[in-house]
C-alpha cells in the first residue's frame, strides 16, 4: 500500500490524555502550544494495532498477562523480514522499556560480576534517561563526543578506544539519537574490534531501526556484522515497537542476547520488581510486528517527506543554522548557536512562539544552543510550528522579545 491509503494527515489531539509530551511538558506554554519535543509520533498507529487493542479492551477484564513464544517469534520474524538477520526466538527477553534493561545491567548484573560499580562509555550527544539510571547506580560514565554532529556525525575512534580500555559496558545507539546517523558497516566493524580487544559488553539500542531514509545508508544490526561477539553474549540487541508504532505507553521491548546473560537479565528483572507485562502490550506488539509492514512502508515515505520539507524551511528561515540530513530516525538535530548562544534564548523562543522543541543541553552540557525537532506529525502543523519557532528565535536574537510570558 502507498502513503495515500493510510491517514498521516488528520490532526490528532492528545491533550487531556495524561500525555507526558502535551499535558506535562507543553502545558505551561498554553493549550495553543505545538510540541515538537518528545520522540513519539502525532499519528494514529497501524490499523492492526488499533484492532488488537480494541479487541483486548472489549473483554472487560484486565488481569495479569505473561510473555509467551508468540511474542518472541513475532519479534524475531520482524528482525528477519525487515533487517536481514535471524535471531533465535528463545534468545529474546521481554522488558517493558529498554532503559530498564540498562538499569538491570548497571545496578545489578555488572556489579555482581565485577564486585564494583559499573564503568560505562557512551557517545554524546546522548539520550539522557540512559545516563540517569547509570548515575543513580553509582556507575562511572565516560562520554566520547561525536564529531560534526550537524553535518555527518563521526565517531572519534581514538578517543573511543581510550575510553573502552577502562569500561565494562558500551551504550550504543543505532541509528543515533539525536544526530540521525545510521552507522556504516565499516564503523560497526571498528566498534566490534575495540570491543573484542577490551572484553566490552555492548548494549545496542536499535529502537529507531525501522526509520531509514529512501536511498540512504542501509541499517545493519551490529549482531549481524559481528556474529562472534553475538555468540559470545557480548551484544545485547534492543528493539521495540514503541517508536515505530507510537505505542510507547504500552511498554513492550524485546532484548535479544545469547548465553548466560539471558538468565542474568531474567533474574535482574525479578530483583527490580518487573513481573507481568501491561495487559495491552503483548497483543499490540504482536499485531505490529505480524500485520503492519505496509503501514510502516507508508510511514517511512511520510517521514521522508516531512524531513525534506522541514529542512528546506529551516534553510530559508534560519540560514545560519546547521541542520542534520538524518540517515535514520524522524528527528532533526539543529545547531542554532548563531541565533541562540544560550539555553535562555531557546527558552524565550519557545515561550514566544508557543512551540516546544528539545533543547540541546538535554543531550550533553556541550550542546547549549542546539535543539532537536520531532518531524513525526502531519505536515501542515509541523511546518507552521517550525516557521513560528524560527521567527521567534530571530526576534530573540535581535532583542525584540524577552523572557517574560
Amino acid at each position: 500500500m502507498t502513503e495515500a491509503e493510510f491517514d498521516f494527515h488528520s490532526p490528532l489531539s492528545r491533550w487531556d490524555t495524561h500525555s507526558a509530551k502535551w499535558d506535562l511538558l507543553a502545558a505551561p506554554l498554553g493549550r495553543k502550544t505545538l510540541a515538537l519535543s518528545v520522540a513519539d509520533m502525532e499519528f494514529r498507529t497501524a490499523p492492526a494495532v488499533i484492532e488488537a487493542v480494541e479487541t483486548a479492551a472489549k473483554l472487560g477484564s484486565y488481569g495479569y498477562t505473561e510473555v509467551f513464544d508468540d511474542f518472541r517469534q513475532s519479534a524475531a520474524n520482524w528482525q528477519h523480514r525487515r533487517h536481514g538477520w535471524t535471531p533465535d526466538p528463545h534468545d529474546c527477553v521481554f522488558f517493558p522499556r529498554i532503559v530498564q534493561c540498562v538499569a538491570a545491567l548497571v545496578h545489578l548484573i555488572i556489579p555482581h560480576r565485577t564486585g564494583r560499580p559499573a564503568r560505562v562509555v557512551t557517545l554524546t550527544p546522548a539520550y539522557h534517561p540512559f545516563l540517569e539510571v547509570c548515575e543513580y547506580a553509582g556507575a562511572s560514565i565516560e562520554s566520547v563526543e561525536l564529531l560534526d554532529t550537524t553535518s555527518k556525525a563521526r565517531i572519534d575512534f581514538e578517543a573511543l578506544e581510550s575510553a573502552m580500555t577502562r569500561a565494562d559496558l558500551f551504550l550504543f545507539t543505532h541509528p543515533h539519537n539525536p544526530s540521525g546517523r545510521v552507522w556504516s558497516q565499516k564503523e560497526l566493524e571498528k566498534i566490534s574490534a575495540i570491543a573484542r580487544a577490551h572484553d566490552i559488553l555492548i548494549l545496542s539500542d536499535d529502537i529507531h531501526a525501522d526509520f531509514t531514509r529512501s536511498n540512504g545508508v542501509p541499517y545493519l544490526p551490529l549482531a549481524r556484522i559481528s556474529p562472534d561477539l553475538w555468540q559470545e553474549g557480548r551484544i545485547l540487541h534492543c528493539t521495540s515497537p514503541s517508536k515505530t508504532f507510537t505505542i510507547a505507553g504500552l511498554e513492550a521491548s524485546a532484548i535479544f542476547a545469547r548465553g548466560q546473560i539471558i538468565d542474568e537479565l531474567e533474574k535482574a528483572k525479578r530483583q527490580l520488581g518487573l513481573h507481568n507485562p501491561n495487559y495491552f502490550a503483548i497483543p499490540a506488539a504482536i499485531a505490529a510486528w505480524n500485520y503492519s509492514d505496509q503501514w510502516v512502508d507508508a510511514l517511512q515515505d511520510r517521514i521522508d517527506t516531512n524531513i525534506r520539507a522541514t529542512r528546506d524551511l529551516l534553510a530559508t528561515e534560519l540560514p545560519e543554522a546547521h541542520v542534520t540530513d538524518p540517515e535514520g530516525t524522524y528527528l532533526l538535530w539543529v545547531d542554532a548557536r548563531p541565533y541562540a548562544p544560550t539555553a535562555a534564548h531557546l527558552e524565550q523562543a519557545c515561550r514566544s512562539s508557543r512551540v516546544l522543541v528539545t533543547p540541546g543541553q538535554e543531550f550533553g552540557t556541550n550542546f547549549e544552543g542546539f535543539f532537536r525537532i520531532n518531524t513525526a506529525m502531519p505536515l501542515d502543523p509541523l511546518l507552521q510550528a517550525v516557521r513560528h519557532f524560527s521567527r521567534a528565535l530571530i526576534r530573540v536574537r535581535n532583542g525584540r522579545i524577552h523572557a517574560s510570558f
